[in-house]
């Protein structure tokens, strides 16, 4: 008993908190594309960082697909109808581990007009764990 008590206090680690990290970076096509990709599973935020979009195409979209597939992609964003340089673009995503968990894990620049993306970015997993250590506890002793 009493190995087995110092054993959980040596190990006794309490995992408070694990949450994916998705990753991704945009492979411009068309129209000056770029930018970086950062959004957290349990969150509704979808950011893009240094985003980069020269604003001279027609019915443009930011949407999630299922590897790039649009015949069932999600809409995550309004009508990008200008250009943006270098800018940080947060888009409000209520349905984003839902979305994740039926295999969208694809973001990518759409028109459309042309049925076409401008750039694509596909999301990869980074998991991350917050570690809260927990004091070692001792036995009452045995009677």
């Amino acid at each position: 008993m009493k190995k087995l008590l110092l054993v959980i206090g040596v190990l006794c680690l309490s995992l408070s908190a694990f949450a994916e990290k998705l990753n991704g970076t945009f492979e411009g096509k068309l129209h000056e594309v770029s930018g970086e990709i950062t959004a957290d599973t349990d969150g509704k935020e979808v950011v893009i960082s240094n985003f980069t979009y020269d604003g001279k195409g027609k019915n443009v979209y930011i949407v999630l697909t299922k590897d790039g597939d649009f015949k069932n992609s999600e809409i995550i964003s309004k009508e990008l109808k200008k250009a943006v340089v270098n800018d940080e673009l947060k888009i409000k995503v209520n349905n984003l581990s839902k979305l994740i968990d039926k295999g969208y894990n694809t973001v990518s620049v759409y028109t459309k007009t042309g049925k076409s993306s401008f750039g694509d970015a596909v999301l990869t997993k980074e998991a991350s764990v917050t570690v809260t250590p927990v004091a070692p506890t001792t036995a009452a002793p045995k009677k």
